[in-house]
């Protein structure tokens, strides 16, 4: 079988990377609603931090110094997400964390197990959505929290499919993950409907997305890990890479949702964040 082709321009994709690509946007909504909208922890709390990446909200979660004896279990099924958080947690041995690969479709937990179940930017990649919001809703206790967090406005996406349509043409296939990632308020309502959940209410929250000092280097991170094309890459992208990275770079730069501060590029992403009471 041939090795597949990757543009020479293209990074070796690792965990740290991908932080680096995501910033702290997770973590900084997670903690917007510890402060306000959810209920506070107590001792006996048991917290299911659902699709857990690298950690955003576990992280979240132990920056709040939360009461001793809480109890999170994070869970997730991509070996390169779960390493970053795995040697996290090596460093804080103290911290009551269990992290365990199990799919967000079909969570072994038995039910009424959490008080509080987060499930952060997770369900665009997800292959039954309404299975997963199902499990949200069996593995909460009665009175337990729900919360599902989809993005609502994402400069980034826009700048990258625009990239796309310019060096690959207005015919082609959206790349996959691109094609994917538009999951809007809507969709996680009328999809926690079928699975059965109640009396749910959205809040807006808002955070800023740290591109670096390097604006190009981010989009070329972005570029390799969500632009990857239908049948995968060709020599055409890694002709017109440099097109890409500097379209990507100058529609980012447009617009009220950036800024930058102390030679830091940022772009403002807002999320739609379902919660409802079990």
């Amino acid at each position: 079988m041939a090795t597949p082709f990757i543009p020479k321009q293209a990074v070796k994709f690792d965990g740290a990377l991908l932080q680096e690509l995501q910033g702290n946007v997770s973590d900084t909504i997670a903690r917007d609603l510890l402060r306000g909208e959810l209920p506070p922890l107590t001792a006996s709390s048991v917290i299911h931090d659902n699709g857990c990446g690298y950690g955003a909200v576990t992280m979240a979660i132990m920056n709040t110094n939360p009461p001793e004896g809480v109890q999170i279990c994070a869970t997730d099924v991509n070996p390169m997400f779960m390493a970053e958080l795995q040697a996290k947690l090596a460093e804080n041995s103290s911290w009551p964390v269990k992290l365990q690969t199990m799919n967000a479709c079909n969570l072994t937990f038995p039910d009424n197990t959490f008080d509080l179940s987060i499930t952060t930017f997770v369900f665009p990649a997800l292959e039954d959505d309404v299975a997963a919001a199902s499990h949200i809703l069996r593995t909460l206790k009665p009175g337990g929290t729900g919360v599902i967090a989809v993005w609502k406005e994402m400069p980034w996406h826009v700048a990258l499919e625009n990239a796309h349509h310019k060096t690959r043409g207005a015919d082609e296939r959206m790349a996959p993950f691109l094609s994917k990632n538009w999951y809007k308020k809507e969709k996680i309502e009328q999809v926690t409907k079928d699975a059965g959940w109640k009396n749910v209410k959205f809040v807006e929250k808002a955070a800023w997305l740290n591109l670096g000092p390097d604006l190009k280097r981010w989009a070329t991170i972005a570029w390799t890990f969500l632009a990857t094309p239908v049948g995968g890459w060709k020599q055409r992208d890694e002709d017109k890479w440099d097109e890409a990275i500097i379209s990507i770079a100058e529609e980012l730069r447009q617009g009220d949702w950036y800024k930058v501060e102390d030679g830091v590029h940022k772009i403002r992403m807002v999320a739609d964040v379902l919660i409802a009471q079990k």
